[in-house]
């Protein structure tokens, strides 16, 4: 429910301009060691050839982590997670890397009729379930703003106690988005991917 905050990252809705989410996802090299969990729903970026997960809200976005493909001591393995600090060699991320794709997210706080297809958004650095896999990125709804920023809101999800123009059902929002900081969107203006 919205009235409940209860962020789990970016979950696939769909590709714009009314396309079924076709699952626009490519592998990414993870750096043996990387001392940083990914999970599930988290934004991930570009660094030095590697993907790393979204830190600052600066950062141009590679996509959405799907989880992860690596071998350690000889065993195969794949997750929702990529566990922090973890050895391994061929090491992925399956990363929804579409720029048209569009996202189901929660807002952190109340947001209105207004912030859809206006207003930008930065998004919640929380930090995900190593039991569930999921992350803990949202919406920061204090965020908004005419300038730039990683998400754009599309409208709210239409389900049963979502209803953005209803005062106790916007609390916490789930919220159609697209990330407007993609990596596809900068690749002529410089050559630098965060």
């Amino acid at each position: 429910m919205s009235t409940t905050k209860a962020l789990s990252g970016l979950r696939p809705s769909r590709k714009r301009g009314g396309s079924p989410n076709s699952q626009g996802m490519n592998e990414y090299p993870i750096q043996s060691g990387k001392a940083a969990n990914f999970f599930t729903g988290d934004i991930v970026c570009n660094d030095a050839g590697y993907v790393v997960a979204l830190s600052a809200v600066t950062q141009k976005a590679l996509g959405v982590f799907m989880g992860c493909r690596y071998v350690a001591n000889g065993v195969p393995t794949w997750s929702q997670v990529w566990p922090s600090g973890t050895s391994a060699t061929d090491a992925y991320a399956l990363v929804m890397d579409d720029p048209s794709a569009t996202f189901e997210v929660q807002a952190d706080a109340s947001c209105t009729i207004g912030d859809m297809n206006s207003l930008n958004f930065d998004v919640t650095l929380g930090a995900g379930s190593t039991v569930t896999g999921r992350s803990g990125f949202g919406v920061k709804a204090a965020s908004r703003t005419t300038g730039s920023a990683m998400l754009r809101a599309i409208s709210a999800i239409d389900e049963p106690g979502n209803d953005i123009n209803v005062g106790a059902e916007r609390a916490y929002p789930k919220l159609e988005v697209r990330i407007v900081r993609h990596i596809d969107a900068y690749i002529s203006a410089d050559a630098s991917a965060n």
